[in-house]
């Protein structure tokens, strides 16, 4: 967590000679248990990152690079994989200024939640401050793409074959499905992009695992910190969704006939119809903005108001709840949706 703090301005009375620090490690705590303060995080889509590096002990006439290192043994990025430095080896602090910057930009190809540690060595003019040397940077991926061949273009809808959606608390793959691309996303990046969000996979203690439309109307009884970061986007996706459990032959050929555009919308129409006698909860089964303890082989189908489409989702394999982790959870699926 990055919280403020002041400056030990002492130390730098106490340096003689010329010397560089952190301006993000002079006004930042220190993490817990860390001697550096751990930033905000990046994403892939937030470009070149720069970190400001402040020079002191009298301008230079000309210009200083000052080297620095990733700390290997507390870092999991890897540079080259999962970002890289756009200053090289070393930044530079022109003649007669001040400061000078390092550059970071997180690459397309990083997979789940890393943090760099970079420490400050400097040359042999300059010095490093003792206390302000090293800044912690996490970073993540905030959308994931499908594998190439996953999305099959079948004319008037598309099939889904394979996709594993992250948990509410996974911090490796994203929770929210935007259907139309089957592009998952993380809570960073649904919330730059809310209307991406067309579903959420939850869990919920007994309930175990859900399906639920962010824009859920009981969202601040059901995950009230959710209910509070969500209540921020500018769009809280919703629609009706519906679950039907212990398939049958019949509804395994249900899912399989599905050939187009108005197949889909009718299975949808008529599910939303047949749930209430064949199932009989409707806080389970909805129809409504969420169903509950989805097993594997269950078979959902979704109607986004938000964005006008009929979505059927087959669940191909989900995790009951306490199986692992809670930052483990995942559910593989596949789907027909409109396009």
């Amino acid at each position: 967590m990055l919280t403020s703090c002041f400056k030990d301005y002492n130390e730098d009375f106490l340096i003689t000679k010329k010397a560089v620090e952190f301006e993000d490690a002079a006004t930042n705590s220190n993490a817990p248990g860390k001697n550096f303060p751990v930033l905000a995080n990046l994403l892939e889509m937030n470009g070149v990152t720069s970190y400001r590096v402040n020079f002191f002990g009298g301008l230079s006439s000309v210009p200083q690079q000052i080297a620095y290192r990733i700390v290997e043994e507390q870092s999991t990025a890897v540079e080259g994989r999962d970002f890289r430095f756009i200053t090289g080896n070393s930044l530079t602090v022109p003649a007669n200024t001040s400061f000078g910057f390092l550059q970071i930009e997180v690459l397309p190809t990083i997979n789940g939640s890393k943090l760099l540690v970079v420490e400050l060595i400097g040359n042999n003019e300059v010095e490093v401050s003792a206390n302000y040397r090293t800044i912690g940077i996490p970073m993540s991926n905030a959308v994931l793409t499908p594998a190439p061949g996953i999305v099959v273009d079948k004319g008037d809808y598309l099939h889904i074959t394979e996709l594993e959606l992250g948990g509410d608390a996974n911090p490796d793959i994203g929770c929210f499905l935007d259907m139309k691309t089957a592009n998952i996303y993380n809570w960073e990046a649904v919330e730059l992009f809310p209307e991406k969000a067309t579903i959420g996979y939850f869990h919920s203690g007994s309930n175990f695992a859900n399906f639920v439309f962010p824009g859920l109307s009981s969202m601040s009884t059901a995950w009230n910190s959710y209910y509070n970061r969500i209540r921020n986007w500018s769009v809280a996706p919703t629609g009706t969704v519906v679950r039907y459990t212990n398939i049958q032959p019949v509804d395994e050929a249900l899912y399989e006939g599905l050939d187009s555009r108005a197949d889909i919308e009718n299975a949808v129409r008529s599910a939303q119809i047949d749930v209430l006698t064949r199932h009989g909860s409707a806080s389970t089964y909805g129809p409504g903005e969420r169903v509950r303890s989805l097993k594997s082989g269950d078979i959902v189908f979704v109607y986004s108001s938000t964005h006008d489409f009929y979505a059927v989702i087959r669940v191909k394999n989900a995790l009951p709840d306490g199986a692992v982790a809670s930052t483990d959870r995942k559910i593989k699926i596949e789907y027909k949706v409109q396009k």
